[in-house]
């Protein structure tokens, strides 16, 4: 077969006809194109949905709100939206009616819509609360005096937060339940998480419980002990401690008593000695001091001392020095002394529960960063008003003459910074009287180097009326730590501002109390 070709050069009406043919089948393509558009755009919206119910904003927060328009493919540019107080929250931008952002401006509450042109399309509201939203919460614990019992009050971030509902939980109701004022109920020994969480934002603070006991209380106790017979430590005398137990009790009521405000105060690395006389010869004493403060006398080097052998008499009285480690847990502990029957006891046993042929005493230990020197005094002189302000935490103690003529205030710190200043005020008891001030600064235990005598309240051998107040400056060098100030308040006719404020001082009350060096 042979192939043919046109030449439509050489037939001119044939390119002509051709030309015409090419035209008219773009023109019948573009009717059809044309008629596409024209349908597409008749796809109107029969429906509007929002996928955001109401709403919460924070003052400046922009949040996109999308519109759902059915059917997927109809043409939304009709769409509009309108705030009702755009002073409260405002549209800020619309992609094609479909998407919107809106910005919280002030404090209030207003209602976006979105409407349709079409007729006959219900409109959409959505309602915006602009509101000062949660950043976080944090738990602060108020003490109750019931030991089954405590309080959690809810500390928010910012203070002035709009909505500070709480919904409260406990992970275990079995150890103790929380009711919707965030008060804690110990039901059975065990441990839980209790949890708060604010209902705006969803933020979330715990705490975990410790219940332990029968009945049950709030934290970790220490276990109960009692005896039988006529086995007493008679005495216990402690020295060279900042405050000394010095107790010479009879046996107490089964055989056990916990001698609470009878402390020893000790530190880290120190060391003390203790002196045991037991009631009768057949019987041995075995001591135990809680140095990591997890309210047993079960882990290593818990149990410091056994004085007297088994199965023998033991004479006494005994004594011994016991060094304090240095690892010791800063706080308030116990000291238990058990004094059996040196036939029956065990010294590796638990000292808890009944222990047959003995007699148990428990006594404060309280474990400090420093061991001051004691001090005590005689007469009717007292610092009635010790009060510091302009600190970064003040202290405002009014109290009258303690018993041996000396008090280590523990229920406020003076908090300070290197290099900053407080106000002191002194009120004394009489106006006879001359006050002494000093402050541990560099951390070393004592009162004697330069600049830690910081005040001198009154002039000797003459009559100061007062109430006395003065600047004191902290050293730029002080050492970042928890050290003592000392107030001593004596005779103005045999007080001596520079003697070293140690040991008993005739005519004085000395006060101490912490300052935390920051």
């Amino acid at each position: 077969m042979v192939e043919t070709k046109t030449n439509f050069n050489q037939y001119p009406m044939l390119k002509k006809k051709r030309t015409k043919w090419l035209f008219f089948s773009m023109v019948i393509g573009w009717a059809f194109l044309s008629c596409d558009d024209e349908e597409i755009a008749k796809i109107l919206v029969e429906q509007i949905t929002l996928t955001e119910t109401d709403i919460r904003l924070g003052i400046g927060e922009v949040k996109g709100l999308v519109l759902n328009p059915i059917p997927e493919n109809a043409n939304s540019s009709d769409v509009t939206w309108i705030s009702s107080d755009p002073s409260v929250a405002e549209i800020q931008f619309s992609e094609n009616g479909l998407v919107a952002g809106v910005k919280g401006m002030t404090l209030g509450s207003t209602t976006l819509t979105a409407s349709s042109n079409t007729s006959g399309i219900q409109a959409q509201t959505i309602v915006v609360d602009v509101i000062t939203k949660i950043q976080e919460i944090e738990l602060e614990e108020e003490e109750i005096a019931d030991p089954a019992q405590t309080k959690y009050n809810v500390i928010f971030t910012p203070e002035d937060a709009s909505i500070k509902n709480i919904d409260w939980t406990s992970s275990d109701p079995s150890v103790a339940t929380v009711d919707s004022e965030g008060i804690i109920t110990a039901v059975s020994a065990g441990v839980t998480v209790v949890s708060a969480t604010a209902d705006e934002g969803g933020h979330t603070a715990t705490v975990e419980i410790i219940v332990s006991g029968d009945p049950p209380v709030l934290g970790l106790i220490y276990c109960s002990a009692s005896g039988t017979g006529s086995y007493n430590p008679q005495e216990v005398v402690t020295t060279g401690g900042g405050t000394n137990i010095n107790n010479t009790e009879d046996q107490p009521g089964n055989n056990y008593n916990y001698y609470e405000g009878e402390k020893l105060t000790v530190a880290p690395d120190g060391s003390f000695d203790i002196t045991i006389v037991q009631s009768n010869n057949w019987s041995m004493t075995v001591v135990w001091i809680d140095w990591n403060g997890d309210k047993d006398f079960l882990d290593d080097g818990e149990r410091v001392q056994v004085f007297g052998q088994q199965a023998q008499l033991n004479d006494g009285p005994f004594n011994g020095t016991i060094n304090v480690p240095v690892d010791a847990a800063p706080g308030l502990v116990r000291m238990r002394v058990l004094t059996g029957d040196a036939w029956t006891t065990d010294p590796d046993a638990d000292p808890c529960g009944e222990i047959a042929n003995s007699t148990t005493k428990d006594f404060d230990v309280e474990i400090v960063g420093k061991i001051y020197c004691p001090v005590s005094g005689t007469g009717g002189y007292n610092p009635d008003s010790v009060k510091a302000t302009g600190a970064s935490m003040d202290i405002d103690h009014t109290g009258g003459q303690p018993g041996g003529n000396y008090e280590f205030v523990t229920d406020q710190n003076l908090v300070v910074s290197q290099g900053g200043s407080f106000t002191l005020e002194v009120v004394q008891s009489n106006n006879w009287s001359l006050t002494v001030v000093w402050v541990d600064w560099n951390s070393n235990g004592d009162f004697s180097d330069a600049g830690e005598r910081i005040q001198v309240f009154g002039e000797q051998s003459q009559l100061n009326d007062g109430p006395f107040n003065a600047t004191i400056n902290v050293p730029a060098d002080a050492t970042i730590e928890t050290v003592r100030m000392r107030v001593l308040t004596g005779d103005a006719w045999t007080t001596d501002p520079d003697a070293d404020p140690c040991g008993e001082i005739a005519n004085s009350t000395t006060k101490d109390f912490n300052v935390e060096i920051q």
